[in-house]
Formats: C-alpha cells, structure tokens, sequence
C-alpha cells in the first residue's frame, strides 16, 4: 500500500510583541529555519518543521488575556509543543494553561516562576543571577552605596530580592531604593533623587523598556556614576545610533560572546544566506531553541505532545550559541533550565556601534 504525502511537524512560535510578520520571518524565524534545514539535512529528523505563529500583545503595555488567548490558538491548531513567551509577567499568565493542557512550553524569561512540569526554561537572562552579577561586579571595583532604580512587578521584584542578598554577601550597601512603572517615560525626579543619595553606583532591575528614557534623565541630570543593569542591556541591539548616544558606558548582563564557536556558526550562515551583518541575541536565542525542538523531536518515542515533552528531556550538553564557549543546554526529568555552565551570562558594556566584553 502506497504511503500519503508526509505531514510536517507542527510546532508553535508565541509572539507578544507589536507583531511584523516580515520582520519576523527576515529574523528570528530564519535563525530557527537555519536548524531546523540543517536537522533534515543531516538526517537529525525526517520530515520538515513547520513553525506556526501567534501574535498576543502582552504585558507589559498590552495584557495577559492576549498572550492567553494566543497560547490557546497555538493549541488549538494541533502544535507538539510551543516556544515562547519570553516576558516574566506573560510567562506567569500562560503557566497554567501548559500545565492544564500537558502542551511542553519552552519559555525564555529570566524567572524562575516559569518553570513546571510542562513549563521548560532557556534562561534569556536570569532574574536570580543578574543582579548579583552586578553588585559582585560593584564590590570588585571598591564601590560600597548603590542607588537602586527597578521596575514595579514581578521582573523588578525578583531581580530585586536576589540582587539584595548579594548586596549582603559583598558588603554593599543600598542607600536609595526607588520602585517605578515599566512604562514610565519621565524620570526626572527618580534621577534626582537617586543623585542625591550619594550613591556610588546605579544598578536598574527590570525589563528595561524604559532604559533609554531613564539613560536620558540620566544625563540631563548629570548623574556620572557607573551605571550598572540586568539583561534589560539586551535591548541596546535594537536602538537606533541617536538613542545609542546616552546608553554609552551602561555595564550589563548579555549572553553574547565573540568566541563561542556555534554563535560565530550562525553569523557566518546569516552572512552567507542572506548577505545579513547586523546581529541580535535573538538570532542565537532562536537558533538555540530549534536545536532544543529538533533534538525533542530526534529523541521522542511517539510523535504526540507527550512524546515532545519526553525527547526534551532526553536532551544533554548540546553546546550553545549564546553564552560564553563551553556553554552547553539540555533537560532532563524533574530538569528544566536549559543553559548550563559558569559563563552562559557575561557582562558586556554599552558602546556607540557595539558592545564589549567587560572584564572588571
């Protein structure tokens, strides 16, 4: 009996941005296309992936419902698993809908709250290891009081109580702490403030949507401490060279590192596919997590959610393109954080045209 046409893997994508389907398609979704042709190329898997996309503005200018409502679609269209959300806040709306619907989701916030048994984490950062690489990074400069700018919500909060224990641990002391919407586009007064204080460092926890505004109040009001942040540094990539002008000097936690050879793999395919120089975490972030599916998908014992979520756990020590050479990703039962490795962050700091290595 002769055989049908072969159906694709149907895997979905969660975007809950301010969606361009082009856009999309020239970035991330090239980066994840690049891994998935070279698995069915090498014979990894046997049949094409087909990457379904759904769009739900979320938190924190949009909201919860929409990522929700995305989720279900992704669902409802019959995916082996989901990747995305990306956003701690839209992370936490949409945990108990894989957990109820046993869909395995691999999210890429920096909290530890999306995790579960369904719930699988590419650390796109981490909220509990930002903030004391900062203040361990304070502390080696001989610096002692920090002023404090983090966002409202649970991105601030928890960067927050992990940077706090360190600040202990390193003998830094926090002489102004000041809580302050996501969304906040005047930042004057929290300047001052955080000026008067005294302070010998700036460390801002959040997701950094407003990093170019608090960077402009920042020099407006002649604040020239050293300016430390999270992973809220990783939306440098993404400014245009006027808004670059004052994020000059910011030290941050990025996951970028020039010498990791599967990073320099993905440049070169961008360059040589499609003539593309500029670069985005995103790219290795996305290339990453179509390894994780094709290697899901190499390792599952039936093709159904379950055996999604089964192959992803078979998952270990695949090397890495973001982190620094040496970092390695996998699962495992009861396992969920995907990089692993002493270097998978790095800190970096902010130029007009580029980035570098920071090295204390």
């Amino acid at each position: 009996m002769a055989h049908g046409p072969v159906e694709p893997f149907k895997i979905g994508f969660l975007s809950e941005g301010m969606f361009d389907e082009e856009a999309f398609k020239m970035s991330i979704g090239r980066a994840m296309q690049l891994r998935f042709d070279e698995a069915l190329d090498s014979g990894l898997i046997d049949r094409p992936v087909e990457l379904i996309v759904a769009n739900g503005y979320g938190l924190p200018s949009g909201t919860a419902k929409a990522v929700e409502d995305a989720w279900m679609e992704l669902k409802d269209a019959g995916v082996l698993g989901i990747l995305g959300p990306g956003i701690t806040d839209n992370c936490i709306a949409v945990k108990p809908l894989f957990e109820q619907h046993k869909v395995a989701t691999i999210n890429f916030p920096g909290t530890v709250l999306s995790r579960g048994e369904y719930g699988f984490h590419y650390q796109l950062g981490a909220l509990y290891e930002d903030g004391p690489i900062c203040a361990r990074a304070i502390a080696a400069k001989g610096l002692t009081r920090v002023a404090v700018i983090r966002d409202r919500g649970p991105i601030g909060q928890e960067f927050f109580d992990y940077f706090v224990d360190q600040c202990e641990m390193s003998g830094l002391t926090i002489v102004s702490d000041q809580v302050i919407s996501p969304i906040a586009t005047e930042l004057d007064k929290e300047v001052a403030k955080g000026k008067s204080s005294n302070a010998e460092a700036l460390v801002y926890l959040g997701f950094g949507g407003m990093l170019v505004e608090l960077s402009d109040a920042i020099a407006d009001g002649g604040w020239t401490v050293p300016r430390y942040t999270c992973t809220a540094g990783l939306h440098w990539y993404g400014k245009s060279p006027q808004e670059r002008k004052n994020l000059k000097g910011w030290i941050y936690v990025d996951m970028v590192d020039e010498d990791n050879p599967v990073l320099q793999h993905v440049v070169d395919e961008f360059k040589s596919r499609w003539q593309m120089d500029g670069f985005s975490p995103m790219f290795g972030m996305a290339y990453d997590m179509a390894a994780l599916v094709v290697l899901a998908l190499h390792y599952a014992p039936v093709y159904t959610t379950e055996g999604f979520k089964d192959g992803l756990e078979r998952i270990h020590h695949i090397p890495a393109a973001l982190g620094a050479k040496g970092t390695v990703m996998g699962f495992g039962p009861h396992e969920r954080t995907a990089l692993k490795g002493p270097d998978y962050l790095v800190l970096r700091e902010m130029d007009l045209e580029t980035t570098h290595r920071h090295r204390g």
